[in-house]
């Protein structure tokens, strides 16, 4: 296939340009120029994405056979990708959040109405526009999740050929520019010998590891069936975050003890008491397109722990305060 990915430059975006060029798709990644592409096997573009001209032009040329929207933020770019797939009879896979369920946004102290032991992709949604009153999102003061996928899932009805949308979670990895769980690898190197938890530190939360992600996003795009299918990916056992960070030492090399206190400090806050679990079910993904993690739990776990000593910043102290 031919295979045009908005985005594809930094961390998901590139790990999926990467797994598509590597299954012998021919890969164009369409991108602003502020992230170049690094990957000499597949072809970078240089397009503004807001400009709906433009990109439906610059898709019009390269002709291919799927749209891969890696950074449709809020409804704006949504439309914009949305309509060149319509005008082009493009189907496509679009990636969302699971910050789009009312159980996730439980974290945040907004309302949910009830609480369940797996989320699925019918559970609650949160509320519009769930960041605007915490601060905002790196996405903007008007990204929304909830609001992209109900563009494409209109769009689907109204001329795209088919649309997946794949609700992601937390992603760790290579080229996380989060740095997920870089507090505790830091720490640890540190010479830290006890992490601080409250209540054992059993919650859970459902996360993912890149290169299984963008496998996730390959298997979609081959797969594509008419209309809107939505999908959630995560691991398939989550495990409790003691058992998580206990795997992430022993990948490390490092030795600890945990110490119960009464109140986490905020780098730590996962080891907290947490305001409720939050366990994704991906049968459906696994179901009918027969996704499945290429992973084993120890590549997950060495190449994590690499790219956060790889990725330290040298004035950043390892010990948080």
């Amino acid at each position: 296939m031919k295979l045009a990915i908005i985005g594809g430059t930094r961390f998901i975006g590139h790990a999926t340009a990467a797994h598509a060029a590597e299954r012998g798709h021919d890969v164009y990644v369409l991108h602003r120029g502020k992230h170049p592409s690094e990957l000499a096997t597949v072809q970078p573009i240089a397009v503004d994405r807001y400009d709906p001209s433009a990109l439906c032009e610059t898709l019009a040329h390269l002709a291919p056979n799927a749209v891969i929207d890696t950074r449709a933020m809020c409804s704006v770019e949504a439309e914009c990708t949305a309509l060149a797939m319509k005008v082009l009879g493009l189907p496509g896979v679009v990636l969302s959040s699971q910050d789009v369920y009312a159980q996730f946004g439980m974290f945040n102290g907004l309302p949910c109405p009830s609480v369940e032991p797996v989320v699925n992709e019918d559970s609650p949604l949160t509320i519009p526009f769930p960041f605007r009153e915490l601060g905002g999102h790196d996405g903007g003061p008007d990204y929304d999740k909830k609001e992209v996928e109900k563009v494409f899932c209109d769009a689907a009805k109204d001329g795209i050929p088919g649309v997946a949308i794949l609700r992601l979670p937390m992603v760790y990895g290579p080229r996380d520019y989060r740095r997920r769980f870089g507090t505790i690898v830091d720490a640890l190197d540190s010479g830290l010998t006890q992490l601080p938890c409250t209540g054992g530190a059993v919650g859970r939360i459902t996360h993912a590891h890149v290169v299984d992600v963008a496998h996730a996003v390959v298997l979609a795009v081959e797969g594509i069936r008419r209309g809107a299918r939505v999908y959630n990916v995560g691991e398939e056992m989550t495990p409790t975050m003691r058992d998580r960070v206990e795997m992430l030492a022993h990948a490390a090399g490092r030795s600890f003890s945990w110490n119960e206190v009464q109140e986490v400090p905020p780098p730590f806050w996962m080891l907290g008491r947490l305001p409720t679990d939050f366990v994704v079910d991906s049968s459906r993904i696994r179901a009918e397109i027969g996704y499945r993690e290429l992973t084993t739990e120890r590549e997950r776990l060495a190449d994590t722990v690499q790219w956060l000593r790889q990725s330290r910043p040298e004035q950043t102290p390892l010990t948080p305060q």
